[in-house]
């Protein structure tokens, strides 16, 4: 089923990048000034920039027998917004329409609020709480993106690139897997003493697309400006082995150097 619904999204995101291509091919030369085709046909652009993720916040429960009752474990981790690298790559083949390739990098340590409800090992019916925040938890989004583009020459200087497609992510993540309490004798009380983390990591199919704009200073070399949104949704484990369906990418904005030849 995992690998049917696979191939279900793949040939999605294949239709979807070649309507996006009929689309820019439909789009008007005389919206940029009447612009002729570029004259340069490979072009790359390298970018620092600033991404801004889809959700804020991640939550997750987990349950576990303890004392004849229910122990219960809940954390939240925080996204960031943060820093991010990208670098991409094209060449025109045929009029204004292009194909290329793009990669995305994006790195944050975060934090986890964790709360613990723990059964009493001598009556019922009354848990003793607890809770803690873990620091210095990695997150780390690594996309591979197949790009068509479409190139629109304003002028001799000015360059308008609009570009989309599938997205291929790596996504690896710290979380938590246990939760250790201290308790001493009568047992009214626990006290945090930490957690055990492990390591996470998955691969998912999503989607990106996003405007370029290119000023040149000499006929190959220039600077830009873009904003790019990417998305996708990946299975990782998140508390005590519970898999949640979690949110990569975002919308990223960028600065940086442009070349063509």
């Amino acid at each position: 089923m995992r690998h049917f619904l696979f191939r279900l999204r793949l040939q999605q995101l294949v239709l979807a990048s070649a309507v996006l291509g009929i689309l820019l091919l439909a789009v008007p030369t005389v919206a940029f000034g009447q612009a002729t085709a570029p004259k340069s046909r490979v072009y790359i652009s390298v970018n620092g920039g600033y991404q801004i993720n889809a959700a804020s916040s991640v939550s997750a429960s987990a349950t576990a027998a303890e004392n004849a009752e229910t122990r219960l474990t809940n954390a939240t981790y925080t996204l960031k917004n943060g820093l991010s690298f990208d670098v991409a790559g094209g060449a025109l083949v045929w009029r204004q329409l292009g194909v290329g390739v793009g990669v995305t990098r994006f790195s944050q340590t975060t934090s986890a609020t964790v709360n613990v409800s723990s059964p009493h090992p001598f009556f019922f019916s009354m848990p003793r709480t607890t809770s803690g925040e873990v620091p210095g938890l990695t997150r780390e989004e690594l996309a591979f993106h197949i790009q068509v583009r479409g190139v629109f020459p304003v002028n001799d200087r000015l360059q308008v690139t609009v570009f989309g497609g599938p997205s291929f992510f790596q996504v690896k993540r710290a979380v938590i897997n246990t939760v250790n309490l201290v308790e001493t004798y009568p047992y009214d009380d626990v006290s945090w003493n930490g957690v055990n983390q492990l390591s996470a990591s998955q691969s998912t199919m999503g989607f990106n697309g996003g405007v370029d704009v290119a000023v040149f200073f000499t006929d190959n070399i220039g600077v830009g400006g873009a904003f790019q949104f990417s998305r996708a949704m990946v299975d990782l484990p998140v508390l005590g082995g519970i898999t949640q369906s979690v949110q990569a990418g975002g919308l990223q904005a960028g600065f940086g150097l442009r070349l063509r030849f």
